[in-house]
């Protein structure tokens, strides 16, 4: 089997109820689809989501089109690691971070789809898994437009309760530290002094005032304190971390190994949170894991839905599931996840849970 053909798709998803966090309203969104193809048929599925940043789709398909489909062309995509660091040889001068990582990802995530389609496994087992369930937490709050009152925020919540969610993670630091306070108090009206409750700064404090609202946030029973500094800030995770008790989690801006070997070593977070889109795709995401877990560190995904549900299932020092809730029709992906008690399962079908249904490529692609 060869690769004989690289193809993208790009997307723009509407202005439909945008909620926003710390840092970013999400109105308009964007997306790359991404499909491998080969001489025996198989065609091998990736997907990058773009969030707000809506005109990079171009870009990344100019990348992935005429500087790394090249590398691919007549390929055996069995050679996974081995095509990883050529399409990092490609990028290289212009660095392996940002567009550049997404690309490689995006790309990676198909050789490794195509492979479990080609062995006809669901690709948490092509991987090698340690377990068929992770607890799975709701980011439901948000902030969500036209609610002073809390209306749709406490609702989003009460829905995450309902369907048994193991915990529920909201936005804080857009305005401030007392209305930190009033939105914790909210949902811990909804969840019980037991429940799970995270929050979630989006990378704008500085350090003294990072320090000022967690020492608060603690004080309010909060389970941890994700993102609140930039993530290059490595010098003042470190800092943060030992003047807190509560857990310090980040990692979602860290692109690749090198990036999550400094943070690791540093001693700059409690919790691990890596991102699919960042981490370069399976290939690399399997060597943050054993990073990870050489350092004793937990992981809790950032974003849950498509391949990194299959990734968390193979990551031993894995703790928790991102997800955005009990999916509700039919979803963007021909695969969803099952959410049940708490817990989100290893899915069942062929493939890494990337390829995205005929009717999302429909409504949403550019032309």
């Amino acid at each position: 089997m060869r690769i004989s053909d690289v193809q993208t798709i790009r997307l723009r998803f509407p202005d439909r109820d945008g909620y926003a966090d710390a840092q970013h309203r999400f109105g308009e969104r964007a997306g790359v689809a991404v499909r491998v193809h080969t001489d025996s048929g198989l065609v091998g599925h990736g997907y990058i989501y773009l969030g707000v940043s809506i005109h990079a789709g171009a870009a990344l398909q100019t990348l992935i089109e005429r500087q790394l489909a090249p590398v691919l062309i007549n390929e055996d995509p069995y050679m996974t690691r081995l095509l990883r660091d050529r399409m990092w040889h490609a990028l290289e001068y212009v660095g392996i971070q940002g567009l550049s990582h997404f690309a490689i990802t995006a790309l990676d995530s198909c050789l490794w789809d195509l492979m479990a389609r080609d062995l006809g496994v669901p690709g948490w087992r092509l991987l090698g898994a340690c377990r068929d369930r992770i607890p799975a937490y709701a980011m439901v709050g948000w902030y969500y437009d036209d609610d002073d009152d809390l209306a749709k925020y406490r609702q989003a919540i009460e829905t995450a309760v309902s369907d048994e969610m193991a915990g529920v993670k909201i936005k804080v630091a857009r305005g401030s530290l007392e209305e930190d306070i009033r939105r914790i108090e909210a949902a811990r009206s909804i969840i019980g002094r037991e429940g799970v409750l995270m929050v979630d700064a989006n990378q704008v404090l500085d350090r003294n005032e990072a320090l000022r609202r967690g020492l608060v946030y603690q004080e309010l029973g909060v389970y941890w304190f994700e993102e609140p500094l930039r993530p290059h800030d490595t010098a003042g995770y470190t800092w943060l971390c030992d003047h807190l008790t509560m857990p310090v989690a980040t990692g979602e801006n860290h692109y690749g190994r090198y990036a999550v070997q400094e943070l690791l070593s540093a001693g700059a977070c409690d919790i691990l949170q890596p991102d699919a889109r960042r981490t370069g795709g399976p290939s690399e995401w399997m060597e943050i894991a054993g990073l990870a877990s050489a350092h004793h560190m937990p992981i809790a995904s950032h974003g849950g839905e498509g391949v990194t549900t299959h990734l968390l299932m193979a990551t031993p020092s894995a703790i928790w599931c991102e997800t955005g809730g009990v999916p509700r029709g039919r979803g963007m992906y021909t695969d969803r996840a099952r959410i049940e008690d708490g817990y989100i399962y290893a899915p069942e079908a062929i493939g890494f849970g990337t390829e995205l249904r005929d009717e999302t490529l429909a409504m949403c692609q550019v032309d």
